[in-house]
């Protein structure tokens, strides 16, 4: 485009530098020969444009400042797309659409409901699972309480979200009241934790514990409708007893106001998944504004007062780290193939990367589509080793993984085969395949969870087929269940349609101590898994169409358009010299 133009411009100066030229020399030295072309008094049209100053859609202004000159300014990139704040102290244009996002973000969950709980519990068997759903859920987000630095280079903000069932989305045949029948979160959590090989307990004591469990009705597995297992929240044996006032008492009297035990007991009175979830904020940011350098607009610049996440979370360095912007809302320019996104999702308390994968397109508009690689969820890496799950109750969840064959044993020196042979167990402990790591937050908050789960794509789309396999309902596909994906508009880096997938899983080991777990095998149960799949509204959609399809279509047109005017005009410069110089002679 830019070579169109500056060629254009040639053609048009060489034009009026020749057609300059002849003019000047013509009256004195060829009046002859301009009487006979201009016989009438008719003046020599000269060529003007108004000045025209438009952005054009690959980022630079073209300003005509007059009929033969095109200037080639970069724009104000830092006062037009930064966020910023006006004299009055209201947000830019660019800063209000990033606190009120004008988006439709439409989140659906899929539950796997156990249909042979006897079988399970009791004779071993795996748990048969049939996948029901979607719910569907409308969110909505608005950052709160903004406020800047005093160099305009942050800018801080609350992100309240707010989560709507959709009635009129749901399936006739599905309700939010269902019936799910699942692992119990708590109770596996603590039974883990309490009948675990890893404990100090006596059989007797353990026994003991295991029968109060049992009296005050904790079991393996419960059922619960849709409405409380996700948002409403329902009475839970374990959580009503450590928040009843015989327990609070007895803290009290026995370990004083500021006890470990009192400060052990989950802040949730009720549980549900997204307990106090809805109509809340997770943590505090500060971002970059892209005052300074556009290319960093969005980045955390930190979250909950961290500029990394605490060593209780993850402990390397590498997974600690909080990289690119919130949830992948923003990203540089002029994309291309070879660009990595980094991005934060404070839900699952982690950064990931998000790396090139193909063309696409959104509503007529050419993407690129940007995912997370089955990397970022490969704990057998080495730069991942601080996102393993810790594994303390010992279990080997998965004991045909690898599966190498016995051969290789004593000839395995490269990555691909350094689990093999019983080195998957690391610090007494197993590993987990790739695919899978844990939850280590309540989601959003710098507060441990009370329960025991593990995050991976849907359906183990990133994980070995002995994952995959393990259970009957399990079919990945990765067009549906690729967890993380943006499609960006190249020059922009826009992001035109997201979907944000992930799937919550349970651990289940087998403790022999305890009756509700003695016959049940170790294995990881999938709970449900959301589909996040977030599009813009249409005003967006008219807003980028004019200024990156549009506008460009327009230049291009005036591009060749002075083209051939130049031409024309060089032609007629030609033409008029040699017919004087023919007069002449």
């Amino acid at each position: 485009m830019y070579y169109v133009l500056i060629l254009s411009n040639l053609i048009l100066l060489l034009a009026a530098l020749g057609l300059f030229a002849c003019l000047k020399k013509s009256p004195r030295d060829d009046e002859k020969c301009y009487q006979s072309l201009y016989s009438s008094e008719e003046a020599i049209p000269r060529i003007r444009s108004p000045a025209y100053d438009q952005t054009g859609a690959n980022g630079y202004q073209v300003i005509y400042e007059n009929p033969h000159f095109v200037d080639f300014r970069p724009p104000p990139y830092n006062e037009n797309l930064a966020l910023s704040e006006n004299a009055d102290f209201s947000l830019s244009y660019s800063a209000f659409l990033y606190s009120n996002p004008p988006m439709t973000n439409v989140m659906n969950f899929y539950f796997f409901n156990i249909t042979n709980p006897d079988e399970f519990l009791y004779n071993g068997e795996k748990p048969q699972l049939v996948e029901v759903g979607p719910y569907p859920f409308i969110e909505s987000e608005e950052k709160k309480y903004s406020k800047f630095s005093d160099d305009g280079t942050k800018m801080f903000y609350q992100n309240y979200k707010k989560y709507s069932f959709s009635e009129e989305r749901i399936s006739k045949y599905l309700s939010y009241n269902d019936k799910i029948m699942y692992p119990n979160s708590i109770a596996v959590g603590a039974f883990s934790s309490v009948f675990g090989k890893s404990t100090n307990l006596s059989q007797p004591i353990q026994f003991a514990v295991s029968v109060a469990f049992m009296l005050i009705g904790e079991y393996s597995i419960i059922t619960q409708n849709v409405r409380e297992s996700l948002f409403d929240g329902f009475n839970e044996p374990l959580l009503d007893l450590l928040h009843s006032d015989l327990v609070n008492i007895f803290a009290v009297y026995y370990f004083g106001s500021n006890s470990v035990l009192k400060q052990l007991v989950p802040q949730m009175k009720t549980f549900a998944y997204f307990s106090n979830y809805n109509n809340t904020y997770d943590e505090n940011y500060w971002v970059n504004t892209g005052k300074k350098d556009i290319n960093k607009l969005g980045v955390i610049e930190s979250w909950a007062g961290l500029k990394k996440l605490p060593k209780t979370f993850w402990p390397s360095d590498y997974a600690r780290q909080i990289r690119g912007s919130d949830s992948g809302s923003l990203c540089k320019m002029n994309l291309n193939e070879k660009d990595e996104l980094p991005l934060f999702i404070s839900f699952m308390c982690r950064s990931f990367t998000s790396v090139y994968l193909k063309n696409g397109n959104v509503n007529g508009f050419d993407t690129m589509l940007f995912a997370v690689p089955p990397d970022d969820y490969d704990t057998t890496l080495d730069k991942n080793t601080g996102f393993r799950y810790p594994n303390f109750e010992q279990a080997d969840y998965y004991p045909d993984w690898p599966g190498c064959a016995d051969k290789f044993c004593n000839q395995c020196n490269d990555e691909s085969c350094k689990f093999c042979c019983g080195r998957n167990r690391i610090n007494n402990t197993f590993i987990l395949p790739p695919g899978l790591f844990p939850l280590v937050c309540y989601p959003g908050h710098v507060n441990s969870p009370p329960f025991t789960t593990l995050i991976s794509p849907p359906h183990f789309l990133y994980s070995p087929k002995q994952v995959q396999t393990s259970l009957s309902v399990i079919s990945p596909d990765s067009e549906k269940h690729r967890p993380i994906q943006f499609h960006h508009e190249k020059l922009t880096g826009t992001v035109l349609k997201a979907n944000v997938r992930l799937q919550i899983n349970i651990p289940i080991s087998n403790n022999e101590a305890a009756l509700q777990t003695a016959q049940i095998p170790n294995i990881i149960v999938p709970l449900f898994w959301q589909d996040s799949e977030i599009i813009l509204r249409d005003f967006v959609y008219n807003k980028l169409w004019l200024s990156v399809i549009v506008i460009p279509i327009i230049v291009q047109c005036i591009q060749y358009f002075l083209i051939v005017i130049g031409v024309v005009i060089l032609i007629a410069v030609v033409f008029y010299q040699w017919r004087c110089k023919r007069t002449t002679f």
